[in-house]
């Protein structure tokens, strides 16, 4: 079986549809959402996208308008993949 799922440690929001998280294997995710734009709770505008946070178990992105992604979601439609930390 493959390794765990990583945890979101970290997420910004830069501009409407793309996010970046920092997770615990040492990477920066940078994704595009957009592709999720047509589902209804789909933030809006800049100022509803920005409100994003981290779910409880960090494993998830909650907007406040309800929209929610999974850290495999961000992972697989991620542009681009930077390492930020060695893992020990």
């Amino acid at each position: 079986m493959g390794a765990p799922n990583p945890v979101i440690l970290r997420v910004v929001a830069p501009e409407p549809g793309r996010v970046v998280v920092e997770t615990s294997d040492g990477r920066s995710y940078h994704a595009n959402l957009s592709s999720f734009s047509r589902v209804y709770c789909y933030p809006a505008s800049a100022e509803a996208w920005s409100a994003v946070t981290v779910d409880a178990e960090g494993l998830g992105l909650i907007w406040t308008s309800r929209f929610e992604v999974h850290v495999d979601q961000i992972i697989g439609l991620a542009d681009r993949v930077e390492v930020i930390a060695r893992i020990a």
